[in-house]
């Protein structure tokens, strides 16, 4: 039997529980005063007027591993493709309904663990290349329109062949100040079960639980006719079983409680016909992670009927307290070896273009993900020989009616 992984997709350590995404975009948003591209005038918050109808297609391509950074297994990593589905259909006045379906098909190897080569430096223990797994996500949000603010319910379910999870969250916003500010918060809960799948020669646990409890607050602010602030905290807290069962020696804490800080500023500039977006988030738990986070995209209009958006972002982590370049079993208490909790730098670079025309919009994107020690704000010893480069390109189309 081929042994599987729960190292599905390119997650920063720092990230959220996936089952709670929703609830992290809603704090990292600014609600009904985005200024984009295509105006310069803040809104507020209304429901929709039109049903719209969304797909999504990606392609995520992990680059293969050197031959000389592997011990054994295969140097091929992940091959992903996603399907999203979405409807976002006004319900009588003041409601509206956002829902969201994932399919996921993926194949590929993964990261074991890591040996000592002769110098002292790690080698990838990985499995082999023939690793498959199904993902299927389903998110359901409801919103209640009101004349100073928004209340909205969101529930989801999401299923593979190992992992399972529930969530519910709620969040809401209140416009003050002439609405030129608007206050926010939201919390979530998931609960996760994992059955892993046996294999010969490997002692796994076989049904193992999890819940994370999350909480936003923040608030967005006009500043002026061409720009809007956000500031936001966000504070989560996991329990349950959060080692990684497809590693050959992962022993983590059963507990695990973070806070983010996170910060967007919008800025439109009228004789360019564009806009800036700039963000910053700093990241803290108590696993001894800290990271940060900074991202800037530039919106220019070509013209009526098409955007193109250059994007660049950065991000830096140290490591946690229990990480160890290379597998130490006899080590005792908590240790682990993976590469998504050790220290390195990774840049982004990405490219989309939106055109639209009368009741039609469609969206071509390019990311390329390259992660390194060298892109560090820190002082890596010894990088992990796992860190991922990655290439993810996106098409997809709305329709309104």
């Amino acid at each position: 039997m081929i042994a599987k992984t729960n190292e599905k997709r390119p997650q920063e350590a720092s990230s959220n529980s996936r089952a709670l995404n929703a609830l992290t975009s809603a704090a990292l948003a600014i609600p009904g005063m985005a200024i984009t591209a295509v105006s310069n005038n803040a809104h507020a918050d209304a429901p929709p007027i039109n049903t719209e109808v969304g797909y999504r297609y990606s392609h995520y391509q992990e680059e293969d591993l050197p031959q000389s950074d592997v011990a054994s297994g295969s140097t091929q990593r992940y091959d992903i493709d996603v399907h999203q589905f979405r409807v976002l259909t006004p319900v009588g006045e003041n409601y509206a309904v956002d829902a969201t379906f994932d399919y996921e098909t993926m194949s590929g190897a993964s990261p074991y663990g890591t040996v000592s080569d002769a110098d002292g430096n790690p080698l990838l223990v990985m499995s082999g290349a023939s690793i498959e797994d199904t993902r299927m996500d389903l998110n359901v949000k409801t919103t209640r329109f009101y004349e100073s603010g928004t209340a909205s319910v969101i529930g989801g379910y999401s299923t593979e062949d190992d992992y399972e999870a529930f969530n519910v969250g709620f969040e809401g916003t209140v416009d003050v100040n002439d609405k030129m500010t608007t206050l926010m918060g939201g919390i979530g809960y998931s609960d996760d079960t994992i059955t892993p799948t046996q294999a010969p020669g490997f002692n796994r646990v076989t049904n193992e639980s999890k819940y994370t409890a999350a909480t936003f607050i923040g608030v967005a602010q006009v500043i002026n006719a061409q720009s809007v602030f956000q500031t936001s905290l966000n504070y989560g807290y996991s329990d349950g079983y959060l080692s990684d069962p497809y590693k050959l020696v992962d022993q983590r804490p059963n507990t695990r409680s973070s806070i983010a800080w996170n910060n967007r500023y919008r800025y439109y500039l009228g004789d360019l016909d564009a806009a800036v977006h700039a963000d910053y988030r700093l990241y803290m738990d108590d696993w001894d992670m800290v990271s940060h986070t900074m991202a800037f995209e530039w919106h220019q209009n070509v013209d009526p009927n098409l955007r193109v958006v250059p994007s660049i972002r950065y991000y830096s982590q140290s490591q946690v307290d229990f990480y160890t370049p290379i597998d130490m079993p006899a080590q005792p208490g908590d240790k682990s070896s993976d590469y998504r909790l050790s220290p390195f730098g990774a840049v982004t670079f990405g490219l989309s273009a939106i055109a639209h025309s009368y009741n039609w919009k469609v969206i071509v994107s390019a990311e390329r993900y390259v992660a390194d020690g060298d892109l560090a704000l820190g002082t890596v010893e010894k990088e992990h020989p796992g860190l991922l480069q990655y290439t993810l390109v996106t098409l997809g189309f709305d329709y309104s009616f």
